[in-house]
């Protein structure tokens, strides 16, 4: 049984029996029943204050009825309270014991600092995309407050030990999602002297900030506001087009999509034009552009060659991505 259920169970007990009592008391002592409630608590809870005693020999006889299983009852409650107590600290030790041992089992993983609105945003879609999410934030009640199940920690993300504890040094990138810029630019500067390597995007609320956490070692950096008041002009002057574009590619829609996908040593489309390889009628999907080391083409020709290492932005269906990922392996 639980222990909610011995707690629940016990309050009920102590409840009839506290009411018996006193209408008992109430009867056979010939007091108001206030008094009679009164002479059943101190009686059940062993006070004996000796205001008020049963002077009867039948409020005797009931009060020696009453006084084994009060006390009963009063003990059979604190034990379910104490254990209530007990099990409730054991068992969040134990989980975020558990928690912690999952998190210094991850690597290549995203860290999020900071869980308000735009890092939600970001942690579901991470969680949509299957990618494996660290949260840090500082507010426990907020972190609570999600539905979605997911690892994180309760702390502060500028500091050095917080960062480590989501494990800096194994992740593969670090999401800045906290709500001033200050704080934005102090951990991606910490989170780049921690691991060199790590891949950084950050929030800016203010275009003057935003030189700043590049300086500091964001890779990129996100102005929501400029980004939400160009959607909005973009929704009046062309809103067919925006519309098209949150239809297929807005979060939850699982038909299209947009993936990264890298071309593998020896694979079947190296080393041959997109015209050759037919992507668009043997595929399905449309390469939009192809970053090739530090060259970025954009909306390449159908006799540009697909060569090895290039990182090839593709739109498409899910069933359609996954096809052309599969083509793109090493075919050893």
């Amino acid at each position: 049984m639980k222990v909610s259920k011995h707690i629940v169970i016990s309050l009920i007990g102590m409840t009839i029996i506290i009411i018996v009592g006193g209408l008992g008391f109430a009867f056979l002592e010939g007091i108001s029943f206030f008094d009679a409630l009164w002479m059943t608590a101190i009686t059940v809870l062993t006070v004996g204050y000796g205001d008020i005693i049963p002077q009867t020999i039948g409020g005797r006889i009931f009060g020696l009825l009453i006084i084994p299983i009060g006390v009963g009852l009063v003990g059979y409650t604190l034990a379910a309270m104490s254990a209530a107590i007990i099990e409730g600290k054991l068992s969040q030790s134990v989980w975020r014991r558990r928690m912690h041992q999952q998190i210094d089992n991850l690597s290549n993983h995203m860290i999020i600092c900071g869980i308000g609105r735009v890092g939600e945003q970001v942690l579901q879609r991470f969680i949509q995309e299957g990618v494996q999410v660290v949260v840090i934030e500082r507010d426990k009640e907020r972190v609570e407050q999600i539905e979605e199940n997911f690892l994180y920690i309760v702390g502060d993300a500028t500091e050095d030990r917080v960062l480590y504890n989501a494990g800096i040094e194994r992740a593969k990138g670090l999401v800045a999602t906290l709500p001033d810029d200050a704080s934005n630019v102090f951990v991606s500067l910490t989170a780049k002297g921690l691991n060199p390597k790590i891949q950084i995007v950050a929030r800016a609320e203010k275009v003057e900030s935003e030189e700043k956490l590049r300086i500091a070692g964001a890779s990129k950096v996100i102005n929501p506001s400029s980004l939400g008041g160009r959607r909005m002009a973009m929704s009046v002057v062309k809103p067919i087009s925006v519309d098209y574009i949150d239809t297929i590619l807005q979060l939850g829609k699982d038909e299209y999509g947009v993936e990264e996908i890298m071309i593998q040593p020896r694979s079947k489309v190296v080393n041959s034009s997109l015209r050759d390889n037919n992507i668009r009628s043997v595929y399905g999907v449309t390469i939009v552009a192809i970053k090739r080391k530090h060259e970025l083409i954009s909306n390449p020709h159908p006799d540009e060659r697909l060569k090895e290492g290039d990182l090839t932005i593709v739109f498409g269906a899910k069933d359609q991505l996954v096809k052309f990922e599969e083509a793109t392996k090493s075919n050893i």
